[in-house]
C-alpha cells in the first residue's frame, strides 16, 4: 500500500515521540553509570537530567499544540485552506457542502471520526455533510467501494465504525471482496447479498463519482474537509483548528449566498 504520507498535523504526535524518550532514557542510564564510576560527573548528571526534563515539556506542550490547534490566530487563506480553481458542484440547494475524504485504512481518518460526526449532527439545516471515501491504492479502492455499499444497502449505521475498529484496534486486513463480506454478514445484510451489492452499477457509479471528485478537488491526503465546493481545509492545526477554519468557511458561504 503506497498512499500518499498523511498531512503532517493529522500524525499522532505521540507516535514519534517513543524513539525519543528511549534515547533520553538511555541517556540517563549512562550518566547514572559514570556517576557512580567518578563523583565528579554528578554535575554533569544533573545538568543532563534538567535538559530531559525541559525537553521532554516541551515535547507534551508542543503535542498539546497540535493537537487543539492553539495559538493559530486570525484564520486565512494560504495558511488555513486553499482555494479551488474549479468549484466542485454542490449537492443541496440552500445547505453548504462539507465533504470529508476519508479511508478505512487511515488511522488518523479513525480518530478524527468520531469528532467530525459530532460536528456535523450539531450542524442543523445549514450543512450538508458527507464523506467521500478515496482510492490511493487497490487496496483503499476495495475499502471506498465497501463504504458505498454501506451506504446503498443501509448498512452503514451498523458497519462504519467497526471497519476502522476491525483494522486498527483488531489488525483485520480486508484484502478481498469476501474478506469484507465475511465480516459484514448478519451485520444487516447477508455475504451473498453484499457481494450483490457490492458489484451493482449504482454503486460502480459510485465510486466512479467519489473518484473524479477527488481528483477535482486534488486531494492527495487524508482526512481532508472541503468546504462549499470551493475551499480546501488545512488540516496541519489539529482537529479543533479544522474545525473552527470549517465553520468560518461555511459562513463565509453563507453570507456569500443570495
Amino acid at each position: 500500500m503506497k498512499p500518499p504520507l498523511p498531512i503532517t498535523t493529522c500524525l499522532d504526535i505521540r507516535a514519534t515521540h517513543p524513539l525519543k524518550l528511549e534515547q533520553i532514557q538511555q541517556t540517563q542510564a549512562t550518566v547514572q553509570k559514570m556517576a557512580k564510576q567518578n563523583k565528579k560527573v554528578t554535575r554533569a548528571r544533573n545538568t543532563i537530567l534538567s535538559f530531559v526534563a525541559v525537553l521532554v515539556a516541551t515535547l507534551v506542550g508542543f503535542t498539546i499544540y497540535v493537537s487543539t490547534g492553539i495559538g493559530e490566530g486570525e484564520i486565512s487563506e494560504g495558511k488555513d485552506y486553499r482555494v479551488l480553481e474549479n468549484p466542485l458542484p454542490q449537492r443541496t440547494a440552500g445547505a453548504v457542502d462539507v465533504i470529508e475524504f476519508f479511508s478505512y485504512a487511515c488511522i488518523h481518518c479513525k480518530r478524527f471520526d468520531p469528532v467530525i460526526e459530532a460536528w456535523a449532527q450539531n450542524q442543523g439545516n445549514q450543512v450538508d455533510f458527507r464523506r467521500l471515501p478515496v482510492t490511493f491504492s487497490p487496496q483503499w479502492a476495495l475499502l471506498s467501494q465497501a463504504y458505498l455499499t454501506f451506504e446503498a444497502a443501509g448498512i452503514l449505521e451498523e458497519n462504519h465504525t467497526r471497519m476502522f475498529r476491525a483494522i486498527h484496534d483488531n489488525g483485520r486486513q480486508f484484502l478481498t471482496l469476501k474478506a469484507v463480506a465475511d465480516f459484514i454478514d448478519g451485520r444487516g445484510i447477508s455475504t451473498d447479498e453484499f457481494i450483490r451489492v457490492f458489484n451493482s452499477p449504482p454503486v460502480k457509479r459510485a465510486v466512479q463519482d467519489a473518484d473524479r471528485t477527488q481528483r477535482a478537488a486534488h486531494i492527495s491526503a487524508t482526512p481532508q474537509i472541503v468546504v462549499g465546493g470551493q475551499y480546501v481545509v488545512n488540516m496541519d492545526g489539529g482537529q479543533r483548528r479544522a474545525l473552527e477554519v470549517v465553520e468560518h468557511l461555511v459562513a463565509t458561504v453563507r453570507s456569500a449566498s443570495p
